[in-house]
């Protein structure tokens, strides 16, 4: 390709005629992927993932029966009717900590209880304190709430209450808790929209040899890397949109989910369009692509499993831009995050970004150039 420069009236053009000139090449990416193929079927694929990822865990365990994780400062009769229950499945802890520090990373609906070391009385209502995580909705609290108190009721030949007043709990920024549902389908959406839609785009373009028009006087190589750019971006807004709208019950924080599920797509959407510029047909990019999923995706999971994944290997992983949206994203589900949580990995992923698209723009102009 050829860049055609104007070598009679050389002119600087304005800042407000770049933008315009990036928000025009952007526009015309947008157009030209929804006539596409390709992008009607990645669209269709991560919304089924997105939906698999919500409720495929509560079908798989069912909802016959309400787990019940408990913790008992000695054997009694509430104790003993919760496990008779038939309504309940009762898993005992050995102290408060660990039930709390169990319960906190539950993503289904379950019911922390804590039995003190009281007498069963007749003559008022028995009082068990039960938990909650925050993200359950009222009808399911009213739910529970009855559930419980009936089968104790029934059990204990009492009235019995299950207090759950001020008892949600929340997430901690300072503790490791992974939520893989949310987390695995904000990554593979955006991922797939990454890997498919613009750098296929781009693919049409060279195959077509409309790419070397978009490259004549006065778009260069960086007014067409950011319209790629802001029309990958576009795409990828809306796959997150998706991802908040099914699990944005789960988000406290939305300012910091919205930014980690932009700085994700600018990332996915440099290493898409990375591979487009190098890549001849569209077999070649799908083969480049899912070589990629497995070592972007792997690592999210990998570094859940403690104990089993040696100490250095999690201090390497945890540096993977795909791990750090993770961790930003996971933040965004706690209360008590600040900007010292995620300082670092944001700017890890700022400057990895900055990187990238600038080493995009030098692989286009020396391609132009060539």
């Amino acid at each position: 390709m050829t860049t055609i420069h104007s070598s009679t009236s050389p002119h600087k053009i304005s800042w407000l005629d770049h933008l315009r000139l990036v928000g025009a090449l952007a526009g015309k990416d947008i157009v030209d992927a929804l006539k596409t193929k390709t992008t009607l079927s990645t669209i269709i694929i991560s919304l089924l993932m997105v939906l698999f990822y919500r409720y495929f865990p509560a079908l798989v365990e069912g909802s016959e029966t309400l787990n019940v994780l408990l913790y008992a400062e000695t054997d009694s009769a509430v104790v003993t009717a919760l496990e008779r229950s038939p309504a309940l499945a009762v898993y005992r802890y050995d102290s408060q900590a660990r039930l709390m520090e169990v319960f906190a990373d539950s993503e289904s609906v379950e019911l922390a209880v804590v039995v003190p070391e009281t007498a069963v009385t007749s003559d008022q209502p028995l009082v068990v304190d039960g938990y909650l995580m925050y993200w359950v909705d009222a009808a399911q609290r009213a739910e529970i709430k009855t559930l419980v108190e009936d089968e104790l009721t029934t059990q204990l030949g009492q009235p019995v209450t299950l207090n759950l007043t001020g008892h949600d709990v929340y997430f901690d920024a300072n503790k490791f808790f992974f939520v893989f549902s949310s987390t695995l389908s904000l990554l593979f959406v955006i991922l797939m929209i990454g890997i498919s839609i613009i750098p296929n785009l781009m693919i049409e373009e060279k195959q077509a040899k409309t790419l070397d028009v978009l490259m004549v006087s006065p778009a260069s190589a960086w007014h067409v890397v950011a319209g790629k750019a802001l029309a990958g971006l576009f795409y990828g807004v809306l796959g997150s949109a998706v991802v908040f709208a099914v699990f944005g019950y789960l988000i406290i924080q939305w300012p910091l989910a919205i930014g980690t599920a932009v700085l994700c797509t600018l990332f996915m959407v440099a290493i898409g369009l990375l591979l487009g510029s190098y890549a001849g047909a569209r077999s070649q990019l799908q083969l480049m692509a899912w070589f990629l999923v497995v070592p972007l995706l792997t690592p999210v999971v990998l570094i859940a499993l403690e104990g089993l994944v040696p100490d250095g290997a999690i201090a390497v992983m945890n540096w993977i831009p795909t791990v750090l949206v993770a961790q930003m994203f996971r933040l965004s589900l706690t209360p008590n995050v600040a900007l010292h949580h995620y300082a670092a990995a944001l700017a890890v992923l700022v400057g990895t970004i900055l990187l990238l698209l600038a080493l995009l723009v030098w692989v286009v102009r020396r391609q132009d150039q060539g």
